[in-house]
Parts: C-alpha cells; sequence; structure tokens
C-alpha cells in the first residue's frame, strides 16, 4: 500500500549487512471518521517487510501520534546493523517511559530517568 497523505517525519535509512534501504514514516493524527471519539495516525516502514501503511489509533491525536512513534521505534529497534546519514533514529522516534504498568511504576521510573538526568548535569557543570 503506497503512502497517500501528508507526512510529519520522513526517514531514510539502510539496515542489514547489505544495507537495505528503507523509510520510516509517520503521518499527522486525525479524526477517525468510522469510530467518531478516536482519533488515528498512520505509519510505514517501506523497505522493511510487507511495508504495508498502518494505523496506530489512541482516544485523542496526541496518544494516537505516540503509539505510531513507538511502533516505528520498536520495529527499529529489532532490526540489526542500521546506518545512516546524520541522526540516529533513536533521537527521532524517542523511547518513550511507560505507562501501562500503572502510575505508580510510571513515577518511579521517571524519578529514576531525572536522577540520572541531574547526575549527568552535574558532570557537565564541574568540567
Amino acid at each position: 500500500m503506497p503512502w497517500d497523505e501528508p507526512c510529519l517525519v520522513q526517514y531514510q535509512f539502510r539496515y542489514g549487512a547489505k544495507e537495505w534501504p528503507a523509510v520510516a514514516r509517520l503521518g499527522f493524527p486525525q479524526p477517525d471518521e468510522a469510530h467518531p471519539g478516536e482519533w488515528i495516525c498512520s505509519f510505514q516502514i517501506e523497505g522493511h517487510k510487507d511495508g504495508q501503511v498502518r494505523r496506530a489509533r489512541g482516544n485523542d491525536g496526541l496518544l494516537a501520534l505516540t503509539i505510531a512513534s513507538a511502533a516505528i521505534r520498536a520495529s527499529l529497534d529489532r532490526l540489526r546493523k542500521i546506518h545512516f546519514d546524520g541522526i540516529s533514529y533513536e533521537f527521532i522516534f524517542p523511547r518513550y517511559v511507560p505507562d501501562c504498568y500503572g502510575l505508580k511504576f510510571h513515577r518511579k521510573l521517571c524519578k529514576l530517568v531525572d536522577t540520572e538526568l541531574k547526575k549527568k548535569n552535574r558532570q557537565i557543570r564541574r568540567r
């Protein structure tokens, strides 16, 4: 299925020992006309597996966008030997702190990340 809508992010990369070319695309979230009250966000990794355009669904546009971006990130994390020109995919499709295990665990993870960021900032200031 070809990509036929506006693209928020288009990221070109190569993967594998033979450096197969591929493109990750992330669309703009939009209301889902077929399911009122829900939003969808299209995404695709062309040049990998079937290259099919998929849609993430959420209660709002931000959630649909977040799910689509996380799906691309998870797919790219599973690939071996990703080659890119410029910025790494980890910065384009950042990893999100999960909330599926409840608010208490989410806050614990956020606190751990915040603690490590504070340590790094102190190291940088000492230089």
